[in-house]
C-alpha cells in the first residue's frame, strides 16, 4: 500500500509540473537555477569566461568529453577522517583544486557527470563550490553527459589548452551543519530536517528480503529520497521544476526556514541540497549524516516497520 501510494503521489505530482511549466529545469523568468538545459549550454559554450568542468574518470574524459571541458576528480572534494567519510576538505584545498582546472574570481562554471552513476558526487562537488562562495556563478548541466550526447552535442577527445587560475574567493558560505547544532535546532519551527536516504533504510526492510536494515531516523526528520528527485523515465535527469517544488512542500520545506538534508554519509544528501538551491531554499548539508549520528549515540527513531503492501 505504501509503494502504491508513493507512486500516485508521484504521477500527480508530475501530471502538476506539466500544467504549470516545461521540463526544461530552468525558471519561467528565463534566468537559469543552478540546473541548466543542454540548450542553454549551448547558447554559451562561446562565453569568453565560462569553465566546463567534467565530473568523473580520466579513463572516459579521455576519449569523449564536451568541447573545452576540462576533468575533475569529484573524490578529491570530500575528505575522510579517522572516524567519518566524505567530510567537507578545507576552504583552501578546494580553491587550489579549481585553480588547476584554469578557474578564476569571475569565471562561470558549469558541472556536468559523466555517468548517472555520479550525479550524488558531483551534487557534493556542487556543494564544496558553494562553500567558498561559487554557488552563485556555479550551474550543473541537467542530465549531464547522456542527455548532452541524447541531444547530439559536439563531443571531443582532446583536452582544451587552459592556464591556471587565480581564483581567491573572499569569503566562504555556512552550507554545513555540524552534529550538535542540529541536535539543538531540530526540533526549531524554523528548520525542516529531511532524511534523503532509501526506502529500506528510513523504515527498515521486511525480514522477509534478502537484504536487511535496521531502518529508523533522526527523531524530528521527514522523508524523501534523493532518488524521488530524479526522473523516472531517465534516471540522469531532475524532474521539472514544479514537481520538485511539489515534492519539497510536501516535507514542510519552504523559502523562510532552514531546511537540512542528510543521508549516510552526506553524498547522497547533496543532491537534495543542489535541487533546493536550485529552486531558491536555503539549505543545509549535515555531512556527517547518520554514520555520526549512530556513532555517538544520538536518538533515533525506529526501527519504522515498512506498511503491509496487502492493507
Amino acid at each position: 500500500m505504501y509503494y502504491l501510494w508513493k507512486r500516485l503521489f508521484l504521477a500527480s505530482a508530475f501530471l502538476l509540473a506539466l500544467i504549470f511549466t516545461d521540463c526544461t529545469g530552468e525558471k519561467e523568468s528565463g534566468k537559469p537555477g543552478v540546473l541548466v538545459s543542454t540548450a542553454w549550454l549551448q547558447d554559451h559554450l562561446n562565453d569568453p569566461d565560462l569553465v566546463i568542468l567534467h565530473s568523473g574518470s580520466a579513463e572516459l574524459f579521455d576519449s569523449l568529453h564536451i568541447p573545452g571541458a576540462r576533468l575533475i576528480i569529484p573524490g578529491n572534494f570530500t575528505v575522510n577522517t579517522d572516524s567519518l567519510r566524505n567530510q567537507m576538505p578545507p576552504g583552501d584545498s578546494i580553491v587550489a583544486l579549481l585553480r588547476r582546472v584554469g578557474v578564476n574570481n569571475d569565471s562561470k562554471i558549469v558541472l556536468y557527470y559523466e555517468t548517472s552513476r555520479l550525479i550524488s558526487r558531483t551534487a557534493r562537488v556542487y556543494v564544496s563550490l558553494d562553500h567558498i562562495g561559487l554557488g552563485g556563478q556555479t550551474y550543473v548541466l541537467n542530465g549531464g553527459l547522456p542527455k548532452w550526447q541524447e541531444e547530439d552535442g559536439e563531443s571531443s577527445e582532446k583536452p582544451g589548452s587552459f592556464t591556471p587560475g587565480n581564483l581567491d574567493p573572499a569569503s566562504t558560505k555556512e552550507v554545513i551543519i555540524g552534529v550538535n547544532e542540529l541536535d539543538q535546532q531540530r526540533w526549531n519551527s524554523d528548520v525542516v530536517v529531511i532524511d534523503a536516504r532509501s526506502d529500506e533504510e528510513y523504515y527498515g526492510s521486511p525480514e522477509t528480503e534478502e537484504y536487511y536494515a535496521d531502518g529508523g531516523h533522526i527523531e524530528g526528520a521527514y522523508f524523501l529520497p534523493y532518488q524521488d528527485l530524479l526522473s523516472e523515465d531517465n534516471s540522469y535527469m531532475f524532474r521539472s521544476d514544479a514537481n520538485l517544488k511539489e515534492l519539497f512542500k510536501k516535507v514542510g520545506m519552504d523559502t523562510e526556514k532552514r531546511n537540512v538534508f542528510y543521508c549516510g554519509s552526506g553524498i547522497r544528501a547533496s543532491v537534495s541540497y543542489l535541487a533546493a538551491r536550485h529552486l531558491g531554499f536555503p539549505a543545509l548539508l549535515y555531512d556527517g549524516s547518520i554514520e555520526e549520528w549512530d556513532e555517538l549515540d544520538m536518538p533515533l527513531t525506529g526501527p519504522v516497520t515498512l506498511p503491509d503492501n496487502n492493507e
